[in-house]
């Protein structure tokens, strides 16, 4: 079924965007769906989810037409842009239901609710204790709770509630207590993990979030103790970290909840808790509080085991170097070159190379193995800026400690070439940063060692300059001198 006079192509409608998306397990799953005469009886609409699948399957898409899909789920009729445009609607809001139903076949508690809802309607008494008893026990094996795990509680309460109605016995009693309670575990939880998110955007957007009861709540739960409700001293946790972020206390005390109940939130949730901890940590770090460095590599290691440090399967080279540096200025170096060995496979393929040179040759850059970092980096050109940088400070500070003075001079001067020559895709702060790093280098490189008052003179620069890249770098020379 393909016609190279393809000037109206497919590629662009949503249902084969959506459908592009799906992995081959989950186009069989879908296909039962779309076949089961419970869902579908129109067969129209299976021809054409087979011609689009085989399409995918064989990445044949690009030569297929509007009028090549009609013809093949109506042989024989005129073209008509409205029914085609009907058919791929119906298609996709079926595939739409396919979602729902899998993401609610996932989640068992979901459907003990829906389950106890129809048998509540339907007054099936027959099914009231046994269904009951077992959604019980469905959720006392909840080890994963998410707050909406106190949601379905609640309704589940809610609709026993409403199943035994008048029914009940006088000496048994209501159960309205667990349905009120677990409807404030929800909303105390899920009022605290989005007030907290709200706070942690409150230095990047300017919008000021308003919430209802903030303080109520705040003071209830000062007053209780919910410390076995992770839900809720987790995310109060989470949400001191961003309040009050100058208290230290606060860090430790969720540190302690991660390393305690972390295990009992659903994987995004929980890498968002994570993050919370490890920025705070890092924030420190560029304050200058140093202590933090190991709290970070502490974090950094708890998420690499966790898969909290992972995006879609892989570590992005930027994690991948953070995670290098705070372990290098611990002097963690078999830990570091473990790490770049170990996790590098998890780097995505394209990026991989680079990452690898750049962050070995900083490994041996802190281990002073200098002649290392020069054949490593002498021969790279780095595309991206951030790494081309760092290499070319790499290479300069090696020259430096070799004692080369004569290649150093020859480089700093290419190195002031590159900066000119990418002037316009630099920040011109950044490049001025780095010329004058390079104007401050050659000084050190080209000083008479014996001239007192010149090496006097130039670390009173550079204890006065502003606005250079590697200053301290270049303090630590100027004082060996």
């Amino acid at each position: 079924m393909k016609n190279n006079n393809n000037t109206n192509g497919i590629s662009s409608i949503k249902l084969v965007k959506v459908l592009s998306h799906f992995n081959t397990v989950e186009l069989n799953r879908l296909e039962k769906f779309i076949t089961s005469p419970y869902f579908n009886v129109n067969k129209s609409l299976i021809k054409l989810f087979e011609e689009l699948v085989s399409g995918i399957k064989d990445l044949s898409l690009s030569e297929i037409s509007k009028l090549d899909l009609y013809n093949s789920i109506f042989p024989g009729d005129k073209f008509s842009d409205s029914r085609f445009r009907k058919s791929c609607s119906d298609l996709l809001k079926l595939v739409e239901e396919f979602l729902a139903i899998e993401e609610y076949r996932r989640n068992p508690l979901h459907q003990a609710t829906y389950l106890m809802q129809s048998i509540s309607g339907r007054k099936l008494e027959p099914l009231f204790n046994s269904v009951l008893k077992s959604t019980r026990r469905l959720s006392s094996r909840q080890y994963e709770v998410a707050a909406s795990y106190y949601y379905h509680q609640y309704e589940i309460e809610k609709n026993y509630y409403n199943m035994l109605g008048s029914e009940i016995k006088r000496d048994s009693g209501f159960n309205l207590e667990q349905i009120a309670e677990n409807l404030d575990y929800f909303y105390m939880a899920e009022k605290l993990r989005y007030y907290a998110s709200a706070l942690s955007w409150r230095n990047v957007v300017t919008e000021d979030y308003q919430m209802l009861f903030m303080d109520e709540i705040l003071g209830h739960i000062e007053k209780s103790d919910y410390s076995q409700i992770p839900q809720i001293s987790v995310h109060l946790a989470v949400l001191k970290v961003y309040q009050q972020p100058e208290k230290e206390e606060h860090y430790y005390h969720l540190k302690s909840e991660i390393f305690r109940n972390i295990d009992r939130f659903p994987p995004m949730e929980a890498r968002d808790i994570f993050l919370a901890a490890l920025n705070f940590c890092i924030k420190r770090i560029n304050q200058a509080d140093q202590k933090f460095l190991e709290e970070t590599l502490i974090l950094y290691q708890y998420g690499l085991e966790k898969e909290y440090l992972f995006i879609n399967g892989e570590l992005t080279p930027w994690t991948f170097k953070n995670i290098v540096v705070v372990a290098l200025r611990l002097k963690e170096f078999d830990w570091t070159e473990a790490f770049i060995n170990q996790f590098s496979t998890y780097l995505n393929e394209e990026q991989r190379e680079n990452a690898v040179t750049f962050n070995l040759a900083r490994l041996y850059l802190y281990k002073k193995d200098f002649e290392k970092v020069l054949e490593l980096l002498r021969e790279v050109e780095f595309e991206d800026f951030s790494y081309a940088l760092g290499a070319k400070v790499m290479l300069m500070v090696s020259y430096y400690d070799l004692d080369e003075i004569d290649p150093l001079l020859s480089f700093l001067s290419s190195f002031r070439v590159f900066l000119n020559r990418k002037k316009n895709q630099l920040p011109e702060q950044r490049r001025k940063n780095y010329l004058n790093t390079i104007k401050y280098t050659q000084k050190l490189a080209t000083l008479n060692p014996n001239d007192r008052q010149a090496i006097s003179k130039l670390k009173k620069e550079l204890e006065d300059a502003k606005n250079v890249a590697d200053i301290q770098w270049l303090l630590e020379k100027a004082n060996e001198l």
